[in-house]
Parts: structure tokens; C-alpha cells; sequence
């Protein structure tokens, strides 16, 4: 019995359903990225393994997929698409600033797979480069808005929190400065584990558990979960709270005003401030946050998009210091999301069969394709079989809906019978007939 391979652990093949339905998803992005302004650039899928560690904090690194080259070089895996960003920003100064820029591509983590979670995927990216300004945090939140609505996602929630601000509450619960990471590594698992099992998560880190204790005490954790909090009334206990660090009531403020931008722009109902939001990487230094929604197949809550502010993250790179926010959208877990709704849109959306009648008629059928194809319309041929029944039993099993016949008598008469499965309908049309009533059904339009 022959040997058959499988996949590496974490990572999978794509059907070309599957396919389909990501490059749907794909397109969508790219749709909602250029209505807003960003141009794509694209990176290498692998750096120098420096540049992926510079400031990516010791949980990233344990993720990184690293080798070393025949010239040995040591080289790793980008883990996601923003350190490659900051190394491209400071490579190229002569962009001008602001830069909008996005990108959709592979990433890889040497992470535990789970439901949802992969070693091998993809991420599209939008970033705002070279300023300071907290709109530039509004309208990648509205942009996100902009592409879960067209994609017809509405039970989601954004979730907002402030570097600065956790490290000012962390520095006001005495925690030493080389413990900080770790306490927020800690904190970055609430939501999974809960309250005592975070405790323990950062004793095991080496934290004094009466301190680490009087940090979360100052988020509102006090029990097991959290209760749903005002926006406006937390941040202004918050700045109470911060009132002699100056740097805590700055962020503080930043928070208020994209809570309140948010309010003026209609979506401030799915924006809610969350004291425990931490995201592990080390270079965010300002506003955080992450998209969540409930996956029934998985029974649970996921984030599936994030991201935040990392100002200092151009300057490590040897570029001139300056502002850099980025969200980040995690392609296989909104695909999980919208698999169904997707599915459902391009249900028609394939290409059209034309399938040769008879001997010889394989050039006759590669016109009418042409004519087509010429139309914007995506269209196979069908090999291998002259036999009409032998077509229809390809389309049905390819999920393929409309099939075009082309024989000696259909080219004599200019009429070519097109047969739609869904609906066992067929009839004859000239090929301009034909080219107006396949992009009036919807079929795959390029």
C-alpha cells in the first residue's frame, strides 16, 4: 500500500470551496482597505531573526519559527506582520507621512493548536504610520466597523484598553520594572482561566502575590469574571485614581477621547473598555484593543482582530522616532465566522461549463469560452467526454451550475442550449444572448 503524507501539526490544506470562500474574504478586505485610503505593500516571510525579536517580548520568541541559512545567518518565520512593518518603515523614509498602508499574508507561530488557532495563517493588516494623533485609532476602528457590516457580522464587540495606563497602575502597585511583562502576561490570560488561576500564572512568574493583587485589585477584578462596566464613569475613576502620574491621567484622556469619537460616529454601542485587555507583545505603548465574537461551532468567545499603538517600534528599527497604529484582522478565525454567510453569497458565484458535443468540437467549444471569458464571465471547459451525460455528472459533482452544450448543429444555427442544474431549466440562446443572461444570473464575474 503506497504511503500517504499528512500536513504538519497546526497546519492544513485548502479545498477549492474552502479556497473560494478566503479569497471571497480576501477580496472584501482588500475592497474595505482601499475605501479607506491604504495602499498594500508586502513583505518577505522570513527576517532576520533580530529584527522578529527586537521587540517582540520572550512569549514571541518562544513562538518563533527559527533556522539557520546555508550561510548561516539566523533567520526566522515573521510570527505576525507588524515587526516586519517597522523594519520596512525605517528602511524607507522618503515615504511620505502619514503612510496608510495594508497587507493579507502568511504568518507562523510555534503555538499549541486548538479550535480556531493555528501554527500556519493568515493575517490582513492595517497600518497607520508617522503620527501621533488618536484619530488615527478612530478610523481604524471604523474601518473595522466598516468591514464586519459588509460582511453582515453584528454580534461582535470591540474591546479598549491603554498601555500607559496599565503601567501606571502597575507602577502605583509597586511592581518592580523588570516584573512588569510578566505581570501583564498574567493579566493577559483573566479571560481564559480566571482570577486564582491568574494569581498563581503570576506567583509562578515570580511575582509577589500581595502586589500583583493590589494591581488587579485597582482593574475591578475581585471575583472570578468581571462585570460589564460604563465606559465614561471607569475612565473617570481611572484619572482619579492617576491623578499624580502624569503619564497615566495623558492616557487616560486618550482613551476618553476615542470613546467619545466613537459616540460621534455611531459605534460607540460596540466599544467597551476593558481594564484586563493587556495583548502580550512588548512594543504596544498606547491603545489596545481586540474584536470579539461568540463561535457557536466552538462554543466560546474568540477575538478574532486586534491590534494597538507601537510609536516606538520605527525607532528600534534605526528610523526616526514617530507615531505607528496598527489593526490587524486574524483571516482564519473570521472566515470561521463567516464561513456560512459567504458560503450562502457565492453559492452562484461559479464559473459556467461548456462542454463539447461530438468529435472535434473541442476548438468550436474553446470560441464559445473565449466570448465568454472576453465577458468578464469565468468559464471551463469540459475534457475528456463528448457524451452529454457525462458533462452534467462532471457539473454536478464540481457544484458547477450552468452548462453550455456547443455540437456541430448548435454552431450551424447560432443557438447554444444552456442548462441550469438548480432548476432542471433549459434553453437556447445566440452567444450575446448568452453572455447577457449569465451576468444577469450572477454567475463568477472576474
Amino acid at each position: 500500500m503506497a504511503r500517504t503524507f499528512e500536513t504538519p501539526k497546526g497546519t492544513r490544506d485548502f479545498l477549492p470551496e474552502e479556497m473560494r470562500i478566503r479569497n471571497a474574504v480576501f477580496d472584501r478586505l482588500r475592497r474595505a482597505f482601499r475605501l479607506f485610503g491604504f495602499d498594500e505593500l508586502d513583505t518577505p516571510a522570513f527576517e532576520y531573526l533580530e529584527v522578529l525579536t527586537l521587540k517582540s517580548g520572550p512569549a514571541a520568541e518562544r513562538e518563533i519559527y527559527s533556522f539557520e541559512d546555508k550561510g548561516g545567518r539566523k533567520l526566522g518565520l515573521r510570527f505576525d506582520l507588524t515587526s516586519s512593518t517597522g523594519r520596512f518603515a525605517a528602511a524607507h523614509p522618503e515615504l511620505k507621512r502619514p503612510v496608510y498602508r495594508y497587507q493579507i499574508g502568511k504568518v507562523w507561530r510555534y503555538d499549541r493548536p486548538a479550535a480556531g488557532r493555528y501554527r500556519e495563517f493568515y493575517q490582513a493588516d492595517a497600518d497607520i504610520l508617522g503620527s501621533y494623533s488618536m484619530d488615527c485609532e478612530v478610523d481604524l476602528l471604523l474601518l473595522a466597523t466598516t468591514v464586519l457590516t459588509e460582511f453582515g457580522l453584528h454580534d461582535y464587540r470591540f474591546v479598549l484598553n491603554h498601555r500607559k495606563i496599565l503601567e501606571a497602575q502597575l507602577r502605583r502597585a509597586g511592581i518592580a520594572v523588570d516584573k512588569k511583562a510578566d505581570a501583564l502576561r498574567a493579566l493577559d490570560k483573566f479571560d481564559k482561566i480566571g482570577r486564582s488561576a491568574m494569581i498563581e500564572e503570576a506567583k509562578q512568574y515570580g511575582l509577589e502575590e500581595s502586589t500583583f493583587v493590589a494591581f488587579i485589585s485597582q482593574l475591578g477584578i475581585t471575583g472570578e469574571t468581571t462585570e460589564p462596566i460604563d465606559n465614561l464613569a471607569y475612565l473617570q475613576r481611572t484619572e482619579t485614581l492617576l491623578a499624580d502620574d502624569p503619564e497615566g491621567k495623558k492616557a487616560t484622556s486618550e482613551l476618553r477621547y476615542i470613546v467619545e469619537r466613537a459616540a460621534e460616529l455611531g459605534f460607540a454601542e460596540r466599544l467597551t473598555v476593558d481594564p484586563t485587555l493587556a495583548r502580550g507583545l512588548d512594543y504596544y505603548t498606547g491603545p489596545i484593543f481586540e474584536a470579539k465574537a461568540r463561535v457557536e461551532k466552538f462554543g466560546t468567545t474568540l477575538s478574532f482582530a486586534g491590534g494597538g499603538r507601537y510609536d516606538d517600534l520605527i525607532g528600534l528599527y534605526g528610523g526616526q522616532a514617530q507615531g505607528a497604529v496598527g489593526f490587524s484582522f486574524g483571516v482564519e478565525r473570521l472566515i470561521d465566522l463567516l464561513k456560512e454567510q459567504v458560503a450562502q453569497a457565492l453559492q452562484t458565484a461559479r464559473p459556467v461549463l461548456v462542454a463539447p458535443l461530438g468529435v472535434g468540437r473541442i476548438a468550436d467549444a474553446e470560441r464559445v469560452a473565449m466570448t465568454l471569458r472576453k465577458a468578464g464571465i469565468a468559464t471551463r471547459i469540459s475534457l475528456g467526454s463528448t457524451a452529454p451525460g457525462k458533462h452534467l455528472q462532471y457539473a454536478e459533482s464540481s457544484n458547477l451550475d450552468f452548462v453550455i452544450f456547443v455540437g456541430e448543429d448548435e454552431v450551424k444555427q447560432g443557438l447554444y442550449p444552456c442548462k441550469q442544474l438548480s432548476n432542471r431549466s433549459e434553453q437556447k440562446l445566440s452567444l450575446t444572448e448568452l453572455t447577457a443572461f449569465l451576468r444577469h444570473s450572477g454567475v463568477a464575474l472576474i
